[in-house]
């Protein structure tokens, strides 16, 4: 089956390169269950590297690293005198509680020799957030839902191959399985384990636990939240409200929540990767909204609504794109979406430099131009904008860069 390439994550193409790291740590976090460790152990597998895999959940590793905090080295080639680095994988290293300081330490003894990848979930993406000890030794990475190159390309995958927006895009109409990858990813899910099994019944089944594990095990390590029952009720209402700014306010009125609450418990759900926010744009638009965010589920399989759904599979795919583009270093990119008082609204603006470049409206249906795409398109007059639509073979160019384009041709220019 082609589907067991998308295991391997094109983000392994950049992340764990040695060239592209120049002898940082590579910090790869991303949601759980998204294949961070099976990502790694197969680039492992492919360097022949396969020891070089430690979890530090592990009883054995904890022993070993007890009895000898260089256990990692013991099986090691001399490393004096090997020409290529060694690549040493530390999965759930940061939930040793002096991680940091550990980590700091093996670098700065042996990044000349070794390659560290370390891979963990929520914890590890947000520990940025307070005083830490590992500045300018690290690149940040992160490991998305499931893209259709995933699937596709995997390991073929080359970067210099892709479209970014300095350069025109070619459109052209893709493979065929290009397009049944697009098609399963937006029917199921673009989590690994409920995608290669590729059965609605097992997804149901997986997407349970996976809300339960996200708003129970993760929340209760990293927040000091104790009502999980109310947390778990407001991520029950956030479904329907997809697609729109969310009045926290309206929220804390239905959960009988203080305003602060709901915020804080929005953002909890933000940092164990059940959802992510877009805010809204304001420079250069007058009466913008400005302060209420969208939310999105990472998992779009979560919603029912043909709309909704679709929406937010193109949020995700956009945001994969994005961080992209920022992890290459070709620019400084930020995705927001528009909307203005009197309800001029787009799904979704790309910038550089906080200078719009591309438009975005997610149609599931619709071959005429939405008036608003067109109203944004002439007054923030960006490089390209494209009204994305659930077709086949479709292109329509309506005036210069503004493009009516179907979901398989606009996926093949992402990331």
């Amino acid at each position: 089956m082609y589907y067991l390439v998308g295991m391997y994550q094109i983000v392994f193409k950049w992340a764990f390169d040695s060239k592209f790291l120049n002898n940082r740590i590579s910090l790869l976090s991303g949601p759980r269950q998204i294949g961070k460790t099976t990502l790694s152990k197969l680039f492992l597998k492919s360097q022949n590297q396969q020891a070089n895999y430690f979890n530090w959940d592990s009883y054995t590793v904890k022993r070993k690293f007890a009895n000898n905090p260089l256990f990692f080295i013991e099986d090691l080639p001399d490393l004096s005198n090997v020409a290529d680095k060694q690549f040493i994988v530390f999965d759930e290293l940061h939930k040793h509680v002096r991680w940091k300081n550990i980590l700091k330490s093996y670098y700065d003894e042996f990044n000349e020799q070794i390659q560290f990848i370390v891979c963990g979930s929520a914890k590890l993406d947000t520990f940025r957030k307070s005083g830490e000890s590992l500045i300018g030794r690290y690149f940040m990475f992160k490991m998305f839902p499931l893209g259709p190159k995933d699937i596709v390309e995997g390991e073929n995958f080359k970067i210099e191959e892709q479209w970014s927006p300095e350069k025109p895009p070619k459109i052209f109409d893709p493979e065929n399985i290009f397009k049944d990858a697009v098609k399963e990813l937006y029917n199921l899910t673009g989590f690994p384990e409920p995608f290669l099994k590729g059965e609605r019944n097992f997804y149901n089944r997986w997407q349970k636990a996976h809300i339960s594990l996200l708003t129970r095990e993760e929340i209760r390590d990293l927040t000091k939240i104790s009502d999980i029952t109310r947390l778990q009720i407001l991520s029950m209402l956030l479904p329907e409200r997809v697609t729109s700014p969310i009045s926290i306010k309206n929220l804390s009125d239905t959960l009988e929540a203080a305003h602060s609450t709901v915020k804080l418990w929005l953002n909890a759900l933000e940092n164990v990767y059940l959802i992510f926010s877009l805010p809204p744009y304001s420079n250069k638009i007058s009466r913008a909204i400005k302060k209420e965010r969208k939310f999105y589920f990472w998992d779009w399989g979560i919603l029912k609504d043909n709309g909704k759904k679709f929406e937010n599979f193109i949020a995700v795919q956009l945001y994969r794109t994005v961080t992209a583009w920022n992890e290459w270093g070709i620019g400084y990119f930020d995705l927001y979406y528009l909307r203005t008082k009197d309800g001029k609204e787009v799904d979704f603006l790309i910038t550089n430099y906080n200078e719009p470049i591309i438009l975005v409206e997610a149609k599931y249906s619709g071959k005429n131009i939405d008036k608003n795409l067109n109203y944004f398109h002439e007054r923030l007059k960006p490089l390209y904008s494209f009204q994305v639509i659930f077709e086949n073979d479709f292109i329509k160019q309506m005036k210069k860069n503004l493009f009516i384009i179907d979901v398989y041709k606009f996926l093949k220019l992402l990331v």
